[in-house]
């Protein structure tokens, strides 16, 4: 079986490659790098937006590739919206991936106009008023525009399926004739180091900035705030971000505890790297997402977008201090049951083969 992953965001086709590869399938991953995070792959997109003739190479680059991306058994596209640019024909594009291929699915693997649509009224908090705010400053977003809708509708509605990374995508896209289920995130489990984690005399928190409005950073910055001036001899808090994935990934190995989130239901891929390195992670652990991945328990502890939380979160660890090497190893095991990259490598293969 011949895979072509099309595109990437945070490394989830990457290490979903990594484990098919493993298992003895041949797949190709095209992707842009996801911008400063500067993700390999085996062909890039990447282009050097700063000049007009990037711009127009960027454009090109696609098509110049195009005669190669046929005769794959699957092609599964990491997003509609990894080509929506400007003066670019994506859904044309995707439509001849789809023609030149035998199966053609589609990840519901970022925000996208069912999320906002459908996924907004289901939830009862999400990264919505926050992300316009503080990331877009501004009051509306293109994916509440209804052409909008109507493209994302036009790639998934001729897809053989839609697969969601996480749970609130998959609430977005319930009732839709082809969603074929949430799988969670992957994290090459074998590349990933775990090292006991014993705290010294402070507890070392970090919260990594990517998008300060979606992550919920200002929660993070007031509970900070207020735990800085309560505990400035037990605690080191630190929060930074916008590097490569592998300067990022350092700065949670210096850690004993990583804020991944606050207005998610479950974890990203960087809280669930930090919990195969056996860290201690507050993020989204909800009910809902627990269920649909067939956990019962997970050593996840779940905050909401309040300060509150992560403050009550932190205060209870230095509490039980005592016990933070033995969440930090649960943490580890956790990963290698539900999110190591050859059991979601055989649930993708799962899907595919039967749709």
């Amino acid at each position: 079986m011949r895979i072509l992953l099309f595109g990437d965001f945070s490394g989830i086709h990457k290490n979903l490659q990594e484990g098919l590869q493993e298992l003895g399938y041949q797949s190709t991953l095209v992707s842009s790098g996801d911008g400063y995070k500067n993700l390999p792959s085996d062909i890039s997109f990447s282009y050097d937006a700063s000049k007009v003739f990037g711009h127009i190479y960027g454009r090109l680059k696609p098509f110049v590739f195009l005669p190669i991306f046929k005769g794959y058994d699957i092609v599964q596209l990491i997003s509609p919206y990894y080509l929506r640019y400007k003066y670019f024909p994506a859904s044309f594009y995707y439509y001849l991936l789809r023609k030149f291929n035998k199966k053609f699915f589609t990840a519901a693997a970022g925000m996208d106009p069912y999320f906002w649509r459908y996924g907004r009224l289901k939830m009862k908090y999400g990264p919505f008023d926050d992300f316009l705010k503080y990331d877009l400053n501004q009051k509306f977003c293109k994916f509440q525009l209804p052409d909008e809708f109507i493209f994302n509708e036009k790639i998934v509605s001729f897809s053989n399926g839609i697969i969601a990374d996480c749970y609130e995508y998959g609430l977005s896209y319930e009732g839709h004739p082809n969603y074929k289920g949430y799988i969670p995130l992957p994290v090459n489990i074998s590349k990933i180091k775990y090292q006991d984690n014993v705290p010294g005399k402070k507890l070392k928190i970090f919260h990594g900035l990517t998008r300060y409005g979606y992550k919920g950073t200002r929660h993070v910055e007031k509970a900070f705030e207020i735990l800085s001036a309560k505990y400035p001899n037990q605690l080191d808090l630190k929060i930074d971000g916008r590097m490569p994935q592998n300067e990022y990934l350092k700065l949670v190995r210096d850690s004993n505890i990583v804020i991944d989130q606050t207005n998610s239901y479950g974890l990203g891929i960087n809280g669930v790297s930090a919990l195969a390195m056996g860290k201690i992670v507050l993020g989204g652990s909800e009910p809902e997402d627990l269920k649909a991945i067939g956990v019962e328990n997970s050593p996840v502890i779940n905050i909401i977008p309040n300060h509150k939380s992560i403050v009550n979160a932190i205060e209870s660890l230095l509490i039980r201090k005592k016990e933070i090497q033995r969440i930090g190893y649960e943490s580890r095991k956790y990963t290698e049951k539900v999110h190591s990259h050859l059991i979601v490598a055989k649930k993708y293969l799962s899907i595919w083969n039967s749709n």
